[in-house]
């Protein structure tokens, strides 16, 4: 078993008592600190890949978690090669054209961000000496 599929075991076990808030990717919140709440619904893993399902479609992918914990007071996944945050526009329609990302790749120290958000300019500033996910 995959460190990944450890993980999304972990995880579906603890739902629905699975801790709920809002994300942060190395230290880069996803909107405002505390702005917005996300709460975990489903779960699974293929290799080496966590995917971790959220209550409005939203949709984590982890690319080779290591460490974390996982319950109703904490979600931290502390280190991954890759984090992708992928969410439809909210109040929009669930349509391909309203689908955005962030995507995190990590490689040694340093932590390259993207995204396709088109709707004003976003400041990712990943720290690599940060938890890879948080819920927070």
């Amino acid at each position: 078993m995959t460190e990944a599929e450890k993980i999304a075991d972990r995880i579906c076990r603890g739902l629905p008592n699975i801790k709920s808030g809002t994300l942060r990717f190395w230290g880069s919140w996803f909107g405002r600190p505390h702005d917005n709440w996300h709460q975990v619904v489903a779960c699974e893993a293929s290799d080496l890949v966590l995917r971790v399902r959220f209550n409005e479609g939203e949709v984590l992918s982890v690319w080779s978690p290591r460490g974390g914990v996982f319950d109703d007071r904490t979600f931290r996944i502390q280190n991954a090669q890759r984090v992708r945050w992928e969410w439809f526009y909210y109040g929009r329609p669930k349509i391909a054209d309203n689908l955005y990302f962030e995507d995190f790749s990590r490689s040694g120290v340093v932590v390259i961000a993207e995204t396709n958000v088109d709707w004003y300019v976003a400041d990712l500033q990943p720290d690599g000496s940060e938890a890879a996910v948080e819920i927070l």
